[in-house]
Order: C-alpha cells, then structure tokens, then sequence
C-alpha cells in the first residue's frame, strides 16, 4: 500500500500498473494479486485504511458538543500525515475520499445536532448537519490544499468560534 501511495503521487493513477507496483515493492505480481483483485480495489483498500486512520485517530477524542480538543486533534493528526491526505483530497476520483468522509463527519455532526437541538424539527436539523459538514469539509480542503496557511491552533479557534452556537448544550443556555 505505501508502493502504491508513492507511485500514486509519482505517476498519478492512471498510469499505475500491477507491475509498477510489484517491481516497486520488490515482490512478485502474484503476491499482489493474492491481497488486491486489481489497482482499483487496492486503491478502495487505500482509502478504507486512511479513513480508518483518521476516524480511530478522532474516536474517544470528541464528546455531545463539537469539543475545541475534538478538532485540534483532528488537525493535528491532518498536519502529521498531510502527504498521503492532501493526495487523496485532491484527487476527486481517488476512491472518493471526499464523499467517505463527508459521510462520517455527516453522523457525527447528526449525532451532535440531535443531541444538543432546541428542536426536533427533521428537516432543519437536517439542513443544519448538512450547512456544517460542508463548511467543515471545504475548511478542511482548504487548509491542505493550501499547504497549511495557518496553525492547527488557529484552524480550531476560527471553527470554534464560527461553531460556538452548537457547542453548548441546550440546558445550559
């Protein structure tokens, strides 16, 4: 996998081939094709494991309120790999890693509007999630794509600030 993530930001994926990676990797086509039915399902496989990263990266770090730790953490472990997730951002067609991820933070934020919702009205708590997830995922893209304009500590209190509606609970309001 990591063969096939230095030949992605190499060569780009179309230009990839079976043999590239296993000459690459110094093993045999045959051993490739024994965990990978071809370059797309490695490239799935790519991608189900840096989400999973990421989202056991995160897990325990976040509680009910959209917590300032919760997305220094997230940044931070961003800052760390950002090789490997600025490719994958980039690169729309990779696997869509945008649209896995937008997916997960969706639940999260749903869970986190759910829970700390004046109302339980659907629909707005719909738009709601939705309105965030995207801001979230658009600063997040931003932020690598532009090479980090700023810190992790100045990422998480701009988000902090622009979120601080939905980071206190109802009952204490």
């Amino acid at each position: 996998m990591n063969t096939f993530i230095d030949l992605l930001a190499e060569k780009g994926f179309e230009k990839i081939t079976i043999n590239d990676i296993s000459e690459r990797a110094n093993i045999n086509r045959g051993t490739v094709y024994l965990h990978y039915v071809d370059k797309f399902d490695l490239l799935d496989k790519c991608v189900e494991t840096y989400i999973e990263l990421l989202i056991n990266h995160c897990v325990n770090r976040t509680d009910t309120n959209l917590n300032p730790n919760a997305f220094q953490s997230i940044f931070e472990f961003l800052e760390k790999n950002f090789t490997i997730y600025k490719l994958l951002l980039n690169n729309e067609g990779f696997g869509n890693f945008s649209g896995r991820l937008y997916v997960i933070v969706a639940q999260t934020v749903t869970e986190v509007i759910d829970l700390n919702s004046e109302n339980n009205n659907a629909f707005s708590n719909a738009v709601t999630t939705h309105f965030l997830t995207s801001g979230f995922i658009g600063v997040l893209k931003w932020w690598i794509n532009d090479s980090m304009p700023c810190s992790v500590q100045e990422i998480t209190e701009h988000l902090i600030f622009l979120l601080e509606p939905y980071t206190r609970h109802p009952l204490s309001s």
